[in-house]
């Protein structure tokens, strides 16, 4: 039996967003098959990370104090090293921390995620991404054909890039959870039409459309609900636009929710209004859960929703169509169970967690031997 091949992970963060998931969740499956050592700053999606097998190595993140930061990398990928010799990195989300990595092992197999960039700086991002990864990095995993895409009309080499969806566990609810949950935030399904969301509470997540769509279907509804889950920098503000539009007593701002599948089961069906996104790992978890989606044109969530067979696609910002599509589910609980099963099927074909280990392992297997 050979040696077990040694994996370091370098993250950029780690917060509690999506690209610590889709990591935590590769990590989480090769710990019993690889040695696995993560490098990344400390923050609040630390501690899952460290209670699975591994090494765990923290550096200053590079935005606020770059040279402390990348000096704590260097030592970090070199202690790593020195407890064994590694035979891949494979770093999520920041182009720029392949550099160091390059300098130090010539020849090492780097892997590089792209997990979408957002912002007014988005495109420049991106631009920089393809220019590192064709100087540096010996594959790209793109999380979505439309990312993929993107990246090779920005120049990035084709002969690099794997496209992988995010993919998430089937789950498995604890009953107990599900009713504490709705006891804590007084949620009843059986009275009540439940409409939910889980995203950042940031300006790329849009929900101050969803908001003003809202207050237009809950017009004589009391018994209509808003759920949204997640914590972000807009979270006063939002909750001051739902007092100004009059459904502050339908909408609950759930923050973070550590069993948000246990949360998510108690929504009638789940809306998306992002301005930017990859590929939502809340979407392809509200598929999971056989649940409709209402999403918006954009990134991945195209290739996610079925328009017409799983949910409805919307333009981004568009508050009319966004009311129009919730409203005619609203009318429709029959329409709503159809679009959930057709869901729940289109999940099973592309957005499975074990296929994305598969095929992440397969990449891995290439680069190894």
């Amino acid at each position: 039996m050979g040696r077990i091949k040694h994996l370091v992970y370098i993250l950029p963060y780690l917060n509690l967003g999506g690209t610590e998931r889709q990591a935590l969740s590769l990590i989480h499956e090769y710990q019993d098959r690889y040695r696995v050592t993560l490098l990344a700053p400390t923050g609040k999606g630390l501690p899952p990370f460290v209670e699975q097998q591994l090494d765990y190595c923290e550096f200053t993140a590079w935005e606020r104090n770059f040279f402390k930061g990348l000096r704590e990398l260097i030592a970090g990928i070199k202690a790593a090293q020195k407890r064994q010799s590694i035979d891949l990195i494979h770093v999520h989300g920041a182009h720029e921390l392949t550099i160091p990595i390059r300098l130090l092992f010539p020849n090492l197999p780097i892997v590089f995620t792209v997990h979408g960039y957002h912002g007014a700086s988005a495109e420049v991002s991106y631009r920089l991404a393809c220019l590192f990864a064709n100087l540096w990095v010996t594959r790209v995993i793109s999380v979505c054909q439309t990312e993929y895409d993107l990246l090779v009309k920005l120049g990035m080499n084709p002969a690099k890039l794997e496209m992988i969806y995010n993919g998430v566990p089937t789950p498995i609810l604890d009953r107990s959870k599900v009713l504490s949950l709705a006891k804590q935030f007084n949620l009843d399904p059986t009275t009540q039409t439940i409409i939910g969301t889980a995203a950042r509470l940031s300006e790329a997540k849009g929900l101050t459309y969803l908001l003003q769509a809202f207050a237009r279907v809950a017009i004589a509804k009391p018994n209509l609900r808003l759920v949204i889950a997640g914590t972000g920098e807009l979270e006063r503000q939002l909750k001051q636009q739902a007092q100004d539009l009059g459904i502050a007593a339908q909408t609950i701002f759930a923050g973070y929710v550590n069993d948000l599948p246990e949360l998510m089961s108690l929504f009638h069906f789940f809306v998306l209004p992002s301005l930017q996104e990859a590929c939502s790992l809340a979407c392809a978890e509200a598929m999971a859960q056989q649940k409709a989606v209402i999403g918006t044109i954009i990134g991945g969530i195209v290739e996610q929703i079925a328009d017409g067979k799983t949910g409805f696609l919307i333009p981004p910002q568009d508050v009319d169509s966004l009311a129009e599509k919730m409203q005619y589910l609203l009318n429709r609980p029959a329409l709503v169970d159809e679009f959930a099963h057709n869901g729940r099927q289109r999940y099973e074909e592309l957005f499975t967690i074990d296929r994305m280990l598969i095929q992440t392992e397969e990449l891995y297997s290439k680069l190894l031997n």
